[in-house]
């Protein structure tokens, strides 16, 4: 059954791995509201992703439900190297020598512990760390103080112990790292990425809005079709320059896990209210992500306190939820995504209510801003039931969007792609058509849509929005109140 709530604006990032990799269970997915399929290429092989990207897109188009394909980039891999497979127990007061994997410690073992770490950051790292800076491993699970610096090595004493096993993560909170954003690896991944189309790239590490720029050149060089660039913001770098990446990203990701580890916990939610406000004032998508619904890894049911933090990001005015561990590998993901999607609906009841009340007004001197803003008034007063966008590159959905109107936002359009690429814009919901018509034809092709997807019926009033008379990209100039089913002649005028 499908149960895909029409009424949801909020869209659902899911990511598929293990337990979402074949056919039927990747169309559960998209059947409980998965708007865009995210791969995380800190795991599997490119024929793996290669996959279930096939998968994705034939039944994206099986169920004429356009799902956006979102690939996430592993970025440098600071994380401790292999270790016995026991593990290491460190205790507090214990020294470490940090040093780069498959090399033997220069300085002196006697007394010590030795770490490796991830060869390709060793000496970055070293470089960049100073004497009393901290240096967590397993989020935060670790936390170790240097003593001694001695690059490509570090000595480091054990603050708060535990079980320290291969490839945990390792964290540097308050220390700016000069480490490339963009490894060797990333590079073939992001090559392999474009060939295959995706529709958004996930920028690990990011720290400013010359990573972003960096990535958008490198692309150039492989493609004209270039996908949307996704900063995801984990560092306090990145925090402390937020507006500037904000203004060149095409969305945003909040990677609460690496931020909380970073920053601290206490602060994450503060950051996440301000980084969510920032977007929704630039009309950027904004993806609030990390343990939404955790606990459904292994039950069935969230918890309360998961079902408060996903309506609480809702609130805030999140364009985008995420799931990651409970969709990729849980027991139980097409639940989650189910639980997601309801959670959202009795979020969004409220959302006048609870959410923050910030007027935001069309950036002057912008036709499509002043249309799109005037398009959403005039279908609340009127009591539309739609707002129809026809547009090419998906610019007029997009700014309309961030006027949050109660009335449903459809694109309209006769670019695959572009379509796609709305997957995570707030209440928009879009249909494909072979090519935007005549002026002539407009209204009547816009019923058409409407009604076959059971959008509007008979009498129902519209707002239609579009660039006439030449519907060419970037000419959005008109808005016309249209009574469906009722002849141009006898419908109100422009």
């Amino acid at each position: 059954m499908n149960s895909v709530n029409p009424q949801r604006r909020a869209k659902i990032v899911c990511t598929l791995g293990p337990s979402s990799r074949t056919a039927d269970q990747i169309e559960a997915l998209i059947d409980e509201g998965m708007d865009v399929a995210r791969l995380n290429f800190s795991h599997g092989t490119h024929d793996f992703h290669r996959e279930l990207i096939r998968t994705v897109r034939d039944l994206s188009r099986k169920k004429r439900r356009p799902v956006m394909i979102m690939q996430d980039l592993q970025g440098p891999k600071i994380r401790a190297g292999i270790l016995p497979p026991s593990g290491l127990e460190l205790q507090a007061g214990d020294t470490l020598i940090l040093h780069p994997e498959g090399t033997l410690p220069k300085l002196s073992t006697h007394g010590r512990l030795s770490i490796p770490i991830s060869a390709e950051i060793a000496l970055a790292v070293a470089s960049d760390t100073q004497k009393g800076a901290r240096i967590l491993f397993d989020d935060g699970k670790i936390a170790t103080r240097v003593l001694e610096v001695h690059p490509p090595e570090i000595l480091v004493e054990v603050e708060i112990g535990g079980k320290l096993t291969s490839q945990k993560g390792m964290n540097l909170p308050g220390t700016p790292l000069s480490i490339p954003c963009l490894t060797d690896k990333d590079l073939e991944d992001l090559k392999f990425g474009l060939s295959e189309k995706v529709d958004a790239i996930a920028l690990s590490f990011v720290r400013s809005a010359y990573d972003i720029e960096t990535l958008r050149e490198k692309m150039r060089k492989l493609t004209h079709d270039l996908p949307l660039v996704i900063p995801k913001i984990e560092r306090q770098e990145a925090i402390e320059c937020q507006n500037s990446i904000i203004e060149v990203s095409d969305g945003l990701l909040i990677a609460r896990g690496d931020m909380a580890v970073e920053i601290g916990a206490e602060r994450v939610p503060n950051v996440q209210k301000n980084l969510i406000y920032s977007c929704n004032q630039l009309g950027v998508p904004v993806i609030t992500a990390t343990q939404m619904l955790e606990s459904m890894i292994a039950s069935p049911t969230p918890t309360r306190a998961e079902a408060s933090d996903v309506a609480n990001a809702v609130f805030d005015g999140t364009d985008a939820v995420m799931l990651s561990g409970e969709t990729a590998s849980g027991k139980y993901p097409r639940e989650a995504v189910r639980t997601m999607s309801r959670i959202v609906v009795e979020a969004e009841k409220m959302r006048d209510q609870y959410s923050r009340h910030t007027q935001i007004f069309p950036m002057p001197g912008s036709v499509v801003d002043a249309i799109e803003s005037s398009a959403a008034g005039i279908a609340h007063q009127v009591g539309a039931v739609a707002i129809a966008c026809l547009t090419h590159s998906g610019m007029a959905a997009r700014t309309l969007a961030k006027y949050r109107p109660d009335t449903p936002i459809v694109a309209i359009m006769d670019n695959e792609s572009m379509l796609r690429k709305l997957g995570l814009v707030w209440g928009v919901r879009g249909e494909l058509i072979t090519k935007i018509v005549a002026t002539d034809d407009l209204f009547a092709m816009v019923e058409s849509v409407l009604k076959t997807n059971g959008w509007a019926q008979s009498e129902d009033l519209v707002v239609v929005t579009a660039g006439v008379p030449t519907l060419k990209r970037g000419t959005t100039n008109m808005i016309k109140v249209h009574r469906v089913g009722v002849p141009s002649e006898r419908n109100p005028r422009t």
